[in-house]
């Protein structure tokens, strides 16, 4: 009984955390035209951040998404661009600059796991990563959504790769007269960011230490129960009654 009960201690938070990544806890972005790029040059990038690929994120069901970034990394630095939301859904951009060097290019994606877009040659272009194999099949297996989030201004096609045409789950749309185009909100032309040096990744993430803490009183509850059923036979076997 006491290895089994270890053995549970031992599994199910890890369980717990594993879940929240393909349990409906999952986004990926994708990458507006970068152009190429030049050291010490600032640049607007756009990127969407699609939840499931597909639409933008639920917050009213999930709550606030917190914190959207491009992170660079170059093996001995890390340099993090905050993002600022478009009028587009899901639609954002962040004002970055650049040493001379190669980056990979990761996505801050609120309490949703980080994402990798791929590698950036300064000077030079982007090189975009496809997605992950365990997220295709979800992406490519589902339907348009009923409502169109998007204008003539829409994502680009996802990069799914190994020779897969880029993937559309979007309807076609009409293009429609702008008559003055719009401006990031909370920014101003000549209004700068500040770029922060920051430790890669957290592992805090909402719904993995909701996850987490369900797993947690699953197995103290496991636990008690083992140990009420062990009382219980005990004194029936000695005929004391237990408390």
């Amino acid at each position: 009984m006491r290895r089994i009960l270890f053995l549970l201690a031992l599994i199910a938070p890890l369980l717990a955390l594993g879940a929240p990544a393909r349990a409906g806890g999952w986004a990926i972005t994708v990458m507006d035209p970068v152009p190429v790029t030049s050291p010490d040059t600032t640049y607007t990038l756009g990127f969407w951040l699609l939840q499931h690929g597909t639409h933008p994120y639920e917050g009213d069901d999930l709550g606030e998404l917190g914190e959207v970034a491009l992170e660079f990394t170059d093996g001995k630095r890390t340099l993090r661009f905050s993002g600022v939301e478009l009028k587009e859904p899901a639609h954002y951009a962040s004002a970055v600059s650049l040493p001379k060097g190669t980056w990979e290019v990761t996505a801050i994606q609120g309490w949703f796991p980080s994402y990798r877009i791929g590698t950036l040659a300064v000077p030079g272009r982007l090189e975009v990563a496809p997605v992950p194999p365990d997220l295709r099949p979800a992406i490519t297996g589902q339907q348009p959504p009923e409502e169109d989030h998007w204008g003539a201004i829409r994502p680009p096609r996802i990069p799914l790769g190994d020779g897969t045409p880029g993937f559309l789950p979007y309807r076609s749309a009409t293009p429609t007269p702008v008559a003055t185009p719009a401006a990031p909100a909370g920014g101003s032309p000549g209004e700068t960011t500040t770029v922060a040096v920051v430790e890669r990744g957290t592992w805090w993430r909402p719904a993995y230490v909701m996850t987490a803490l369900v797993g947690v009183a699953g197995v103290a509850g496991i636990t008690v129960l083992a140990a009420l059923v062990h009382r219980t036979r005990r004194g029936r076997a000695t005929g004391v009654s237990p408390r």
